[in-house]
């Protein structure tokens, strides 16, 4: 097995663990609420591609001045607005039961079959950044390094700047480049999966 095909393999392993399990089912949506609004909780303009502002701690920032800390009308510190970190966040159970056969499939190597579950999944939630997201994992499984970048970049363009989703797809999508002789392109976009991992931990501080 060459140095690509494991590459591809491992990044299908990376963004199921990514994705979340489908069986899955933490802090569903209400009905009628398949996606969080767009440009309203943690991004700030969808698609513009660097990672949004880091949570307000009241610590000190690189300039050494203090950081505004918003608070609530009883003078508690405001919580801190969590992006999704997996699909089973924002998706509904027939989204979560298609990503599942998707996964299924793509584990025992059906490819086509679990993109076309995909594509199922996108007709229900067209707005849904992690469906695009598994749909890039296939497509860069199947060797299709174009339409991996282009479904990786959707998921980007959906986001709303949410660091866990688009840390892996920039992963993808460094990738996908290194996988087309593009060194430089890949070493950009993981430039860029990097900014959005530091972005993401410091949800987790």
């Amino acid at each position: 097995m060459n140095k690509q095909v494991i590459g591809r393999m491992a990044t299908i392993a990376a963004i199921s663990i990514l994705a979340g399990c489908a069986s899955q089912n933490i802090n569903r949506p209400a009905p009628g609420t398949e996606q969080g609004q767009p440009g309203h909780v943690y991004g700030t303009q969808p698609g513009a591609g660097m990672p949004p502002a880091q949570p307000n701690t009241g610590q000190p920032n690189a300039s050494g001045s203090q950081s505004s800390n918003p608070t609530q009308s009883n003078g508690q510190p405001a919580p801190v607005k969590v992006p999704p970190k997996q699909a089973s966040q924002i998706s509904s159970p027939a989204v979560m039961s298609l990503l599942g056969s998707a996964d299924t499939l793509a584990k025992a190597g059906h490819m086509d079959a679990s993109a076309a579950t995909l594509e199922r999944a996108l007709d229900i939630a067209p707005r849904n950044p992690f469906i695009y997201q598994r749909l890039a994992a296939v497509r860069l499984a199947q060797g299709q390094t174009g339409q991996a970048e282009q479904m990786a970049m959707k998921s980007n363009s959906l986001s709303n700047n949410n660091p866990f989703v688009e840390a892996g797809n920039w992963r993808m999508i460094a990738e996908a480049r290194r996988s087309s002789g593009d060194s430089q392109g890949a070493s950009q976009a993981s430039a860029r999966a990097a900014n959005f991992s530091d972005a993401a931990s410091q949800y987790s501080q």
